[in-house]
């Protein structure tokens, strides 16, 4: 069971990652039309309307479609000054019940925005610029992300507590715990080792 759920959090890691560089995408494309509007504005005295709110669409949307990554990742900001001397068992239940905890959170912020969007679709409301874009279509990209990270959450959970069963409360900390100092300085020594070799590959291919 422990093996299936293994494979299916790397697909889900696989699928996530796509997720944030589409959010990402969504990012830079945000800024680069709020800079293209700035700039026609200064030179032509004109606006393209609405970039203000499409930039705003965009952090919502690349926001929401990051979390789920970030989790996968272990890279959501915990407090964790006590956790680091506590036994095992200890912070192990510790994240499970932090897992649950931020997961009842973002469900029933993935309800209200679902709610949210279908208010919208029932009204056909539009946003306040010129251009009056249908609200439907960003906020369903926003919700979406919001209920993959639910999805995600959930996952995570069910592989933890069936860890815990095992009684393998190191392997816990190493999927949804904090990560340690240790672990930090070993990712960025493994970032710096492939860098330096994809360097060296450059040089050399670069040699007549």
């Amino acid at each position: 069971m422990l093996d299936t759920l293994d494979r299916l959090v790397e697909r889900v890691h696989t699928l996530a990652r796509y997720g944030v560089w589409f959010g990402g995408g969504l990012i830079l494309l945000a800024a680069f039309v709020v800079s293209f509007d700035v700039t026609i504005r200064k030179l032509f005295n004109v606006s393209l309307g609405g970039a203000d709110e499409f930039s705003g669409f965009a952090l919502a949307i690349g926001s929401a479609w990051a979390f789920g990554f970030a989790l996968l990742e272990r890279g959501h900001v915990r407090i964790d000054s006590i956790y680091t001397i506590l036994p095992r068992p200890v912070c192990a239940a510790l994240d499970i019940l932090g897992l649950t905890v931020f997961g009842l959170f973002m469900f029933v912020m993935a309800w209200q925005g679902t709610g949210v969007f279908a208010e919208s679709v029932r009204n056909s409301t539009v946003t306040l610029s010129a251009i009056s874009w249908p609200l439907r279509y960003p906020q369903f990209l926003w919700v979406a992300g919001l209920w993959w990270f639910v999805v995600i959450v959930v996952i995570l959970w069910i592989r933890a507590v069936l860890t815990v069963v095992r009684g393998d409360f190191l392997r816990v900390q190493k999927q949804i715990g904090s990560k340690t100092v240790q672990e930090e300085v070993n990712e960025e020594m493994v970032r710096l080792e492939r860098k330096r070799a994809q360097d060296e590959a450059a040089s050399e291919g670069a040699k007549p």
